[in-house]
């Protein structure tokens, strides 16, 4: 049994591309069934209840290519008794690293079945009590600010020098 807890957290993009296998940990909220259903998927598929809604962990594992080539598809969900629910990864590898979604799993890479413990607490602390608003780095331009990378001779016409005929 593998604690989430203590695999390393993937803090960068380069970190994510390094990694031979990440873990996707997020959770998914299924307050919207009925009563039964909610007691049903508390008991039977982990589940759990916070500020009086039903939640189930999810883990997702693969390459970082499988996780790329699945943005905006959805991950389905299916319960016992026809319901279902489904999982959406949008894409945005800054916001999965903000919100600290992503692990590196590369150690358990030849793992044919991997499981984990259940830490509630944890996944309550991390993913629903301790998140805050994911806000996009504002880039500031100024007209003052000097280019990065100075331009190369061939962009401007040097003075004084004709072209070369055939």
């Amino acid at each position: 049994m593998i604690r989430i807890s203590t695999l390393p957290l993937i803090e960068s993009i380069d970190q994510f591309y390094h990694a031979r296998q990440i873990l996707l940990v997020d959770v998914l909220f299924v307050g919207d069934t009925p009563r039964n259903m909610r007691e049903y998927i508390k008991n039977n598929h982990g589940g759990f209840i916070y500020d009086k809604k039903t939640y189930i962990p999810i883990t997702l594992t693969g390459d970082p290519e499988s996780l790329i080539a699945n943005i905006g598809k959805p991950i389905i969900f299916k319960f016992d008794k026809g319901f279902e629910n489904n999982y959406h990864f949008n894409g945005n590898l800054k916001e999965a690293i903000w919100y600290k979604k992503l692990y590196d799993m590369s150690a358990y890479a030849h793992d044919t079945s991997i499981a984990f413990e259940r830490e509630e607490a944890f996944i309550i602390e991390r993913y629903l009590s301790g998140a805050k608003e994911f806000t996009e780095p504002e880039i500031e331009t100024s007209l003052l600010a000097l280019p990065a990378k100075p331009a190369s001779i061939g962009l401007k016409a040097m003075k004084g020098l004709k072209p070369v005929r055939k």
